[in-house]
């Protein structure tokens, strides 16, 4: 009787420990994508963290030093950590903890994005056709779960409470789903939040290529894969919504069905406490792939839908 009872203790210690090592909150994440660093002060009325993906870690420690207001950063980094010449990820993350420790501020926790990179990888297969990387598609992305779980145990070790959050392309899991519509799909197993962009229609959102779903259906793919995640090895996982937030040439360009993505992801981040968040893509513009962005802030009624919604939640600076 006593070796069991000390095996149930050593199993619920265990249980604990496993469980504190990883990013939780009690309240839901609310922000939205910067450009610059100068617009976390725009943002900080109605947001309680904000994200960025920083060209060099120079970057990083750059917006650190001006959170004055405390929001969480999630920080966008396997692009940081992607090898051009094989297409795959390292899991050498000093250069992104040491631009982090060289900021003013940097005490207190992170969440470390991880942004479509089963994507970035099948795109180095179909467009340089790099052999390693056309392998890891083969073999379902199996060194690449391993390295982003080697990633995350250096970043929460090295920042006690931070963690991991995957968001992954519509397209990858549009053809996941394709070539084996039975398997779930495949994300990352050892992140705390996981999710999937698709900007436009939520009635009909893809491409003539790849089809076009409701966005539930993306979303109903890695609720799926994160409830068995979970119940494998829990860390009190949670969804992650990624509305856009946008206006472009060549692409979104309508202002009704951009508020049309925006209240129906809000309205759903209220149906469970298994839903941790929504950060809205993006606030400033940019140009990426010689496409340009028009961004929230100058998208007035965009802009304040946003604030009305953190009003909503009572979103406030933790």
């Amino acid at each position: 009787m006593k070796k069991i009872v000390a095996l149930i203790a050593i199993l619920l210690m265990t249980s604990i420990n496993v469980h504190a090592n990883y990013f939780n909150r009690d309240f839901k994440i609310f922000g939205t994508v910067l450009t610059d660093s100068s617009q976390i002060d725009e943002v900080a009325a109605y947001s309680n963290a904000f994200g960025f993906a920083p060209s060099t870690t120079d970057d990083i420690t750059e917006y650190l030093n001006v959170n004055n207001n405390r929001l969480l950063p999630v920080i966008s980094i396997n692009h940081l950590l992607l090898n051009s010449e094989t297409g795959l990820y390292r899991h050498d993350v000093n250069n992104i903890i040491q631009a982090i420790e060289k900021a003013d501020i940097h005490n207190h926790e992170f969440l470390f994005l991880i942004d479509e990179p089963l994507w970035m990888i099948r795109s180095a297969c179909r467009e340089k056709n790099l052999p390693a990387a056309c392998n890891e598609i083969t073999n379902n992305y199996t060194k690449t779960l391993a390295t982003f779980r080697k990633v995350g145990e250096l970043l929460r070790q090295r920042f006690p409470g931070s963690g991991i959050m995957h968001i992954e392309s519509w397209a990858e899991l549009a053809i996941q789903k394709q070539q084996r519509p039975h398997d779930h799909v495949i994300m990352l197993d050892d992140a705390e939040y996981l999710g999937f962009d698709c900007y436009g229609d939520i009635d009909s959102c893809g491409s003539h290529e790849y089809g076009y779903r409701n966005q539930i259906e993306y979303g109903t793919w890695v609720w799926d894969t994160m409830l068995v995640l979970e119940s494998q090895k829990p860390i009190d996982r949670k969804l992650f919504l990624v509305p856009g937030s946008f206006l472009m040439d060549e692409g979104p360009n309508d202002i009704d069905k951009l508020l049309k993505q925006l209240g129906f992801y809000a309205w759903v981040l209220q149906a469970s406490d298994k839903i941790g968040g929504f950060g809205a893509f993006l606030w400033g513009d940019m140009v990426e792939n010689g496409k340009y962005f028009t961004g929230a802030r100058n998208i007035q009624s965009v802009a304040n839908f946003l604030a009305r919604i953190a009003e909503y939640y009572n979103v406030k600076n933790r």
